[in-house]
């Protein structure tokens, strides 16, 4: 048992420096690949403030900031601090502080342990399609401990895509291939349903979901398939690196009879949902 438990802590030490190392090498790029249009991350950030019911001074922490394309837009009325593993993600967010350094604090901190936050300091704890990849039993022990006296809340921010979409169908058969070979992917719902109980299990209240952003993307099978072969991961976990690439080729195959080529691009609307829970 001791040695089964120590080649498992080995493994996601192996996972998260391989994270942190890709993070780190896709920071100048990432927001090409994965960013948000910039008027709805300034909607975001003020639908977060408002649903966590913020006030001047209150402290809202960021879990997992990347680039920095929603916590830049925070008002510098609340004392800000984001958490994220890369250091480039970092770097690059703190390029865009130059003239808004008042009041805000990056932190490089590995998420997945304690969380560098005072016991009961913090109002609004915000994480943006990055706290699924955490456990979920932690996250809801660490947010009890660092949440104020007079209440705070979670919120939680994730794309939502229409269901029969070029990027929601690739997603949906590249799970189920990870499936039939023993791997369950990290699906941001499914993780935060999870997550949703743990909290719930110390008190949090499930609030109701908010969609606060909508755009229109183009998208084509082949920048699905790039994106995923350009990770470290797949479907948010560590698979071996041959089988990740039989599940892609089996992938490549499934959507050129799907779709017709690799290159056709289709539009579709994206939706930025908010999911908050309150903590009293």
């Amino acid at each position: 048992m001791e040695l089964k438990n120590r080649d498992e802590a080995d493994g996601r030490s192996s996972l998260k420096g391989q994270v942190r190392e890709f993070f780190d090498h896709q920071a100048a790029t990432f927001e090409r690949r994965a960013g948000l249009p910039e008027d709805c991350a300034r909607e975001i950030a003020r639908a977060v403030l408002e649903i966590g019911e913020a006030r001047p001074r209150d402290l809202l922490a960021e879990i997992g900031p990347g680039t920095g394309q929603i916590g830049r837009w925070f008002s510098k009325e609340v004392r800000y601090v984001g958490i994220d593993l890369s250091v480039g993600m970092l770097r690059e967010f703190r390029a865009r502080l130059s003239d808004r350094v008042e009041n805000r604090a990056l932190v490089h901190a590995d998420a997945q342990a304690r969380w560098p936050l005072a016991d009961g300091s913090t109002r609004v704890v915000f994480g943006s399609r990055a706290i699924h990849l955490l456990n979920h039993e932690h996250v809801a022990s660490e947010m009890s401990r660092v949440s104020e006296a007079r209440g705070a809340t979670l919120i939680i921010g994730r794309v939502r895509r229409e269901p029969q979409s070029l990027r929601a169908r690739m997603a949906r058969e590249m799970q189920e291939r990870m499936r039939q070979r023993g791997f369950e992917g990290r699906g941001g719902e499914g993780q935060n349903r999870r997550l949703f109980e743990a909290c719930s299990r110390r008190g949090a209240k499930i609030m109701d979901a908010v969609g606060v952003a909508r755009w229109t993307v183009s998208a084509s099978p082949k920048d699905s398939l790039d994106s995923w072969r350009s990770l470290v991961s797949l479907g948010g976990i560590s698979v071996p690196f041959k089988l990740r690439e039989e599940i892609l080729m089996e992938l490549e195959g499934w959507a050129e009879r799907a779709f017709g080529s690799l290159d056709r691009e289709f539009e579709s609307e994206e939706t930025y949902m908010l999911y908050p829970l309150r903590f009293i």
